[in-house]
């Protein structure tokens, strides 16, 4: 690429970021409770990931990579609708601050030294790590519920603040609604837990809800879509009851453990599970 093209380039990412960075700097100012602006927290995402990709097809990783941690704060607060305090905010602002210093150092030289980025990577590490030792403890636990009926999949994004009285909880309603817990993982010591649940067809999408929440769910985001199966037959029976995910496939990186139409995937490469006990295609995170 011509010296004068990359240039121009760089221009055109310019102009977008400034934008989107004034997008990110009064939202962050204003923003108190994502459920009361979700349409503010949506834009805040989106500024976020613009920069990052614009950033990304021109190399410059350190904003990138501050773009992308800045998204994914973003994303959880969106999921897990938490009341945004006076520290979290100033931690989230720092992040923006430095992700504006990095573009402002693009813009007086139309590059960025790789020194410089480097340095500023070095001050955003501790900012990140204060953020992800405060959203620990304000989001004990994430929380991912995919209920799927015969019709729909729904699935319920949050958190709690009680791990062991949520599990308790929620396998006691899912039974009332005459369901069936298919799937209870743990990552990451109770950090984030999926739970994936059977329920019987026509179960209504405010009955999951209510039971999700009344066993001690705070729901930030449901998102459903029409269910069907690709792989269904004689052969392929439904999961009607709790199951063991296999062995080989816990802790690889294409397992997912989801049910398609009330039928369990492990994967898109084995969907039934591998037939023996070692797998060639296994891939540890």
């Amino acid at each position: 690429m011509l010296p004068e093209q990359l240039q121009r380039i760089i221009g055109y990412f310019l102009e977008e970021a400034t934008e989107h960075i004034q997008i990110i700097e009064q939202g962050l100012q204003g923003l108190q409770n994502p459920v009361q602006a979700p349409q503010r927290i949506h834009q805040l995402i989106r500024a976020s990931h613009s920069i990052k990709g614009g950033a990304a097809m021109l190399g410059f990783s350190s904003i990138q990579r501050i773009a992308h941690r800045l998204e994914d704060y973003l994303k959880l607060l969106r999921e897990c609708p938490i009341a945004i305090d006076s520290r979290l905010q100033s931690l989230l602002t720092e992040v923006f601050d430095i992700l504006a210093a990095l573009a402002h150092k693009v813009s007086k030289a139309f590059g960025l030294n790789h020194e410089e980025a480097n340095q500023m990577l070095s001050l955003a590490e501790p900012v990140f790590d204060d953020l992800d030792a405060y959203l620990r403890v304000l989001i004990p636990t994430r929380l991912t519920v995919r209920a799927t009926t015969d019709e729909h999949i729904h699935v319920f994004s949050g958190y709690c603040n009680s791990l062991g009285e949520f599990s308790s909880a929620i396998s006691s309603r899912v039974g009332l609604l005459g369901g069936t817990i298919t799937r209870h993982e743990q990552e990451g010591e109770g950090i984030r837990v999926y739970i994936d649940i059977y329920l019987p067809p026509y179960s209504r999408i405010e009955n999951i809800r209510e039971a999700v929440e009344l066993s001690g769910a705070i729901i930030g985001t449901v998102q459903t879509q029409r269910d069907f199966s690709l792989l269904g037959g004689a052969d392929y029976p439904v999961y009607q009851s709790a199951i063991e995910p296999p062995a080989i496939c816990m802790g690889c990186r294409y397992y997912y453990g989801r049910s398609d139409g009330g039928y369990l995937l492990n994967c898109a490469l084995h969907p039934r599970g591998p037939e023996t006990k070692d797998c060639r295609d296994r891939e540890l995170l």
